[in-house]
């Protein structure tokens, strides 16, 4: 059984990896990934220290300091949790993990249009991520799916490869809407008033039905490539009846990274704190590994460590 057991490869899950090693507390991250949506951040520039620098190169240093201290990754996906005698046992597709505590930092995950074979041709033309797949595309006819400034981040990168891009929007934006002219400006077709209906191909996508919202009309379009920009939600109903969460699926917590059950913090997006950003999630990371040492040291009948963190080992 490990000391501290953490669920998710972000930059929350990875910091709180760091400090939990660094405490000398034998530590494992679970985690079907390394980055999580970092990865799809070309350009940092508000992380301390960090003047300029990619989602990838921050993960990547991150994950570099935590397994110097120790930290022993395992690449799995987390379906289920449960307490055990002595800490937690974490469900995984791949088998089991034990921990006398348990951080939680698994972020969030793309939402998905919910249409007939978008599960099927994921990873063969369905995508959630422009920045990571725009290269397989170069001059192709592709999709964007959604509206905001992600879909417009996404469009500008596909056009980068000289793609035929069309952004597919269920709404009805006015001329004037700014987001709409610099689409327009980009080069991209905006298809308004429309949803996608289903996702049809062979080995690989050929073609979007799609739906008239109005009228009902039905529109075939052929594409290359699926890039769905419609948000992150938390998936955390394996968490459901074992911790309290909030009307959005967020884990509730108090200042100090703990949840509703003793022995079991969180960390990063897939808390209730509203903002969310890699610096946050960074220091949420560190909160929960520091607030989980203590809690290890309770059980063992020593007292906690709250004095300042100049004469902390950090």
């Amino acid at each position: 059984m490990y000391d501290v057991l953490i669920v998710g490869g972000g930059v929350a899950g990875l910091t709180a990896a760091l400090y939990s090693a660094r405490q000398g507390l034998r530590t494992l991250v679970v985690t079907m990934d390394i980055g999580g949506q970092l990865l799809t951040v070309p350009r940092i520039e508000n992380f301390p220290a960090s003047p300029s620098v990619s989602g990838f190169e921050l993960v990547n240093s991150i994950l570099e300091q935590a397994r110097e201290f120790g930290a022993e990754i395992s690449y799995d996906e987390a379906i289920g949790v449960e307490e055990v005698e002595g800490g937690f046992r974490v469900k995984c597709r791949g088998g089991d993990y034990e921990g006398r505590a348990l951080i939680l930092a698994i972020g969030k995950k793309p939402r998905k249009m919910g249409v007939p074979g978008e599960n099927v041709f994921a990873g063969r033309g369905v995508s959630y991520c422009a920045i990571c797949d725009a290269p397989l595309y170069r001059g192709r006819r592709v999709a964007v799916v959604g509206w905001g400034d992600q879909a417009h981040e996404a469009a500008t990168i596909l056009r980068n490869y000289d793609n035929m891009v069309y952004v597919i929007y269920s709404g009805r934006p006015r001329e004037d809407d700014r987001l709409l002219r610099e689409l327009r400006g980009l080069g991209a077709e905006v298809m308004t008033g429309v949803r996608v209906e289903e996702v049809v191909g062979d080995i690989v996508v050929r073609k979007l039905i799609l739906r008239g919202v109005e009228r009902g009309e039905r529109i075939e379009l052929e594409v290359d490539g699926v890039f769905v920009e419609l948000g992150y939600a938390a998936d955390t109903g394996w968490l459901k009846g074992f911790i309290e969460l909030n009307e959005r699926g967020e884990i509730v917590t108090d200042r100090l990274g703990r949840t509703s059950r003793e022995g079991v913090f969180a960390a990063g997006d897939v808390c209730d704190m509203p903002y969310k950003q890699a610096v946050i999630a960074a220091a949420q990371g560190a909160i929960a590994a520091l607030s989980a040492h203590n809690y290890l040291r309770r059980l063992r009948g020593e007292p906690e460590i709250r004095g300042d963190w100049r004469k902390l080992k950090i």
